[in-house]
């Protein structure tokens, strides 16, 4: 019997440290490097290299953290983005509404599940309706997503009656035409219903304004005659039309309402199918309407496989697009730094040719952590795309990447309780406090834009 040789689990455990430090973190800030070199381009601003472990300590008075590059939280204009036509229409909108409380502002912000949450964005909606607390603004564009069996935005409620089949942008075979909200539902009950309860504070964790409608506009297959859509209470005062060309129904209401149910009743033969593209929610008056759509998962090229989203986009009529799409590109095996390029070429260009006058806002990606917790490199190659497209189209941009801390800087996220294990989302908090940041980022170029106006008017 040959003598077995038992190494202690301490000494093994030191040599696999020493490995580690020796062999495996040296050769990965060697290919992070040279990524990094093979990716400068005039237009990009370098990302701040300095490497420091924070104190992760955070102060009671300011709320700030120390590996928060709150220098960086800005939005950068490239080519001509800060004199276009659209952004100086944008300001000026925002303008009219802060100082003279009349006109609408209205924003659609596209991504992926951290949009889908509606907490990031949510808290964007909240401090823009308290930065002008005396317009009310509207709630703008929702999808129950419920109805898909899939976590949605925490300031309204669904109930639902009937069996409902989800269909998303995600699916690559899935030939239902799907519009702006890049998810469907759809139903075969001869009676199905949906309720929409706006909540406000006392429903949420967190202090959120209550919303009201006077109108709601629901997208569907208009084109199919085998189902009506009516309201559930039909003792309620109201108003309603169907606009075909554009696909949707619509009611009107003489007083602001907090909730809506309706009723999908069907008319016609038992191959009849409903589909829900969505609903708008307006409403008479000044303020921001603040659109998020996001859908798990979603990828640029997700996008553009919704057949009805050109439609569908103009009529939300936005002054701004937010587009913070790209997280789950760079998560693929095979990313193709060209080919993400090209897709979003491709899906500006639908864009512009229905909203030819909103600015266009580009978020980097956010930091994230491979499954062995190693960097994702794919962020900075897409990071390089998105600044050389808003140079191309004059466009700004909102440096995520770069605020969040650079590359890595996802753990300490975690160490601060602000992101989850899953090593690419953020809690509650964090995506709080993504909104507090976007915000302030947002209402910094406003104020910019008001004094670079106000001393050229004084010239």
């Amino acid at each position: 019997m040959q003598n077995r040789v038992i190494v202690p689990f301490c000494k093994t455990k030191l040599w696999l440290v020493l490995f580690f430090f020796l062999f495996l973190l040296p050769a990965a800030r060697a290919d992070a490097l040279a990524l990094r070199s093979a990716l400068t381009f005039s237009g990009v601003p370098a990302v701040n290299s300095t490497h420091y472990t924070p104190a992760l300590k955070r102060k009671p008075a300011s709320k700030r953290y120390d590996f928060i590059r709150y220098s960086a939280n800005q939005l950068t204009f490239l080519g001509k983005a800060k004199t276009s036509e659209p952004f100086r229409r944008f300001f000026e909108k925002m303008d009219s509404l802060k100082h003279h409380a009349s006109g609408k502002v209205r924003i659609v912000h596209f991504g992926g599940s951290h949009v889908q949450a509606d907490v990031w964005t949510g808290q964007v909606r909240r401090r823009l309706r308290e930065w002008q607390p005396e317009c009310e603004g509207e709630r703008g564009f929702i999808f129950p997503q419920k109805l898909a069996h899939s976590n949605g935005s925490p300031n309204f409620r669904v109930n639902y009656h009937g069996h409902w089949r989800a269909h998303r942008n995600v699916k690559r075979k899935d030939e239902l035409p799907i519009g702006v909200a890049g998810v469907a539902a759809t139903t075969h009950d001869s009676l199905a219903e949906l309720e929409i309860i706006l909540t406000g504070d006392g429903w949420l964790d967190y202090p959120y304004p209550q919303y009201t409608f006077t109108q709601v506009k629901v997208f569907h297959n208009i084109e199919d005659e085998g189902y009506l859509v009516r309201l559930s209470d039909t003792t309620l005062p109201h108003q309603c039309f169907i606009n075909r060309a554009a696909g949707y129904t619509a009611f009107e209401f003489e007083h602001p309402l907090r909730s809506v149910r309706l009723s999908f009743v069907k008319v016609g033969t038992a191959e009849s199918e409903f589909v829900l593209r969505g609903l708008l929610l307006e409403r008479n008056g000044a303020g921001f309407s603040y659109s998020a759509i996001g859908i798990n998962g979603a990828t640029v090229r997700s996008y553009l496989r919704c057949e009805l989203l050109s439609k569908e986009l103009a009529l939300l009529n936005p002054d701004l697009i937010v587009f913070s799409i790209g997280v789950n590109d760079t998560r693929g095996k095979y990313f193709d730094a060209k080919k993400f390029e090209e897709d979003y070429e491709n899906l500006l260009r639908t864009v512009k040719s229905v909203a030819p006058n909103a600015a266009i806002l580009f978020v980097t990606n956010s930091d994230n952590l491979r499954r062995s917790r190693a960097p994702n490199l794919n962020t900075l190659a897409a990071r390089e795309v998105l600044f050389r497209l808003a140079q191309k189209h004059n466009a700004a941009v909102w440096d995520l990447f770069e605020v969040m801390g650079g590359l890595r800087s996802f753990a300490y996220w975690q160490q601060a309780k602000l992101a989850k294990r899953d090593k690419v989302h953020f809690n509650h908090s964090g995506y709080t406090l993504l909104g507090d940041l976007f915000f302030d980022a947002l209402i910094e170029a406003y104020n910019t834009y008001r004094e670079e106006e106000f001393a050229t008017n004084k010239q």
